[in-house]
């Protein structure tokens, strides 16, 4: 059950920072990076909570390899 957690966690994961990466490419995110000069919060959220599942899943399937 730990395993699939895991597993899920890490899918989480990649569609998370996926999402992160096709809200940045929006025309709209863009002119917002045009004016403000750094990228909108929604897509650091993305990549941060992404990299976090990410982390989890794969120390869970690193702590549950038995």
């Amino acid at each position: 059950m730990k395993r699939a957690i895991s597993v899920v966690l890490i899918l989480m994961g990649i569609i998370l920072l996926y999402w992160g990466y096709d809200l940045q490419q929006r025309l709209d995110m863009h002119l917002i990076r045009e004016v403000t000069g750094e990228p909108p919060e929604a897509v650091w959220q993305y990549y941060v909570t992404g990299t976090l599942s990410l982390l989890l899943g794969g120390y869970g399937l690193w702590k549950f390899r038995g």
